[in-house]
């Protein structure tokens, strides 16, 4: 069996997935004088009468294990995994039981508009996105820590890629059902891209002895988009992938890239549902649900499939890490062997991915016309768990011009971190900048590498704890930014129950 250029396609797949779920910043919850605050909760209705969205973008970056984890300190110096004083086991032990997450997203809005009714308000948008996780499973830590010794069982099915690149139009729509209750739903067809989904069911290695390892593997690999998949049939009449490269883009017209980036050959379609309710002209809560939908993948000119399923019985691979043997080696050689033991079926049929629904539950209590407070919890629906975390923050309106926003996040199982943003008008011109996870440890790190170019002692400054970071900075073009809010003269300092 011809596999020689299998790795160009599972790089394929794990190079486009280094990504992650698409998350707002905190603080966007309660600035009400940025008309993007509707994406977070539909029921909100956002100050301005009318407004017109310029290009925005949002990016989103997190990671289960944080800088000095990679980086670790010893003494007075920082050591990186390049250093043979390097303690893989401290790495080890900073990852998760069985899988370490790594994620990436980022959304741009490319055109919006909305404008306000009597009671209502209609949202509209055109955005791209980019989103996946990708998750390393532990166990492959402990190689670089105890090596491969016989007799050791590692599994490796915690491993795990998922991504997808896709337009979404938006349909947005708040109604004032009351003085105090205010309903809202965003309608979201999706036009799907890229898509990469791994389903392993099983993936144990067991070093059982010197000469023969054993291989327990299930699951599946799914793949659409422009890839070029060449198969050819063995002489058992079985199909097989023989290689798998990148589309020549140079070759693509104009009208090849907008039937690429518009196509409803992957339809989908999702929801965001959400409610808000003032309880007095000081107190409010609210709720929205998000992310409520799914893209089926049609097109059948790329979609791709690869289903594995069995035991395999091959000869082992040797490593050393105390005598100097490579890491990178080590997979390389690994990864030729599982392929040649591997028994594998091609498909091309069609398969469904989900996005991550998000819950926030949200109050917010006015001190006075200027300030308020607010509480925010977040909880994003993993297939196997969830992602919880709070926000507490304060919200300043000194001018009618400018808005800011301050206040500190806890990621549950993670860390506190502190972030904010800010906005302010130029006439209709709005500009605004949030920042969730603003870096407050920062550690000199000194390389001396070939591989890293750089010179002896080059200081480098990095933020020892990072973990996750959410940026979004945009511009619109408000109307009417007042809007109809009348509010009421509030007392400093009275209390709403009072």
């Amino acid at each position: 069996m011809k596999i020689e250029k299998l790795y160009s396609f599972i790089f394929i797949l794990l190079g486009v997935t280094v990504n992650g779920q698409v998350r707002q910043p905190h603080s966007l919850y309660f600035m009400e004088t940025i008309p993007q605050i509707s994406q977070m909760n539909p029921a909100f209705q956002p100050r301005a009468n009318g407004y017109v969205m310029l290009p925005n973008v949002n990016f989103d970056l997190s990671s289960d294990i944080a800088l000095k984890n990679i980086f670790q300190k010893q003494g007075d110096s920082w050591v990186t995994p390049l250093e043979i004083q390097y303690d893989y086991s401290k790495l080890r032990r900073a990852t998760g039981k069985k899988a370490t997450m790594f994620n990436f997203a980022a959304d741009i809005d490319l055109l919006g508009f909305g404008f306000r009714t009597d009671n209502g308000y209609f949202s509209f948008g055109c955005s791209e996105h980019v989103l996946g996780n990708f998750a390393i499973p532990s166990d492959l830590f402990k190689i670089t820590d105890e090596g491969l010794p016989p007799g050791t069982i590692l599994d490796f099915s915690p491993l795990r890629t998922q991504g997808m690149m896709y337009m979404q139009l938006l349909f947005g729509y708040s109604y004032k059902v009351n003085d105090k209750l205010t309903v809202g739903v965003n309608v979201k067809p999706l036009m799907g891209q890229v898509a990469v989904a791994s389903k392993i069911d099983k993936f144990k290695l067991d070093t059982g002895n010197i000469e023969q390892w054993e291989i327990d593997a299930k699951g599946n690999f799914y793949s659409s988009g422009p890839v070029d998949v060449t198969t050819k049939v063995d002489d058992k009449g079985k199909e097989y992938i023989y290689s798998a490269e990148l589309f020549d883009f140079d070759d693509y017209e104009i009208n090849d890239w907008t039937n690429f980036g518009t196509s409803f050959t992957n339809p989908g379609i999702a929801f965001d549902l959400g409610a808000s309710y003032r309880i007095d002209e000081r107190l409010t809560v609210s709720a929205s649900l998000n992310n409520l939908g799914f893209i089926s993948w049609k097109n059948k000119s790329n979609l791709n499939s690869v289903t594995f399923n069995g035991k395999y019985t091959f000869s082992g691979v040797e490593f050393n890490p105390l005598g100097g043997d490579d890491f990178e080696d080590l997979l390389n050689a690994l990864g030729d062997s599982i392929i040649e033991a591997m028994n594998y079926d091609v498909k091309h049929d069609k398969f469904k991915t989900s996005l991550t629904p998000v819950l926030h539950a949200g109050a917010s209590y006015k001190l006075n016309e200027a300030i308020s407070v607010g509480l925010l919890s977040r909880s994003a629906f993993w297939k196997k768990g969830i992602r919880q975390s709070f926000n507490g923050s304060v919200s300043l309106q000194p001018y009618s011009f400018v808005a800011m926003n301050m206040g500190a996040t806890w990621q549950v199982k993670g860390s506190v971190h502190f972030g904010g943003g800010f906005t302010f008008l130029l006439g209709p011109l709005q500009f605004y900048l949030l920042v969730d996870n603003i870096p407050v440890y920062w550690s000199t790190l000194t390389i001396d590498d070939e591989k890293f170019m750089l010179n002896d002692n080059t200081p480098l400054y990095i933020p020892e704890r990072f973990k996750t970071i959410t940026t979004r900075v945009g511009i619109n073009l408000v109307f009417g930014r007042h809007g109809y809010m009348n509010k009421p003269m509030l007392d400093k300092g009275k209390s709403s129950w009072n």
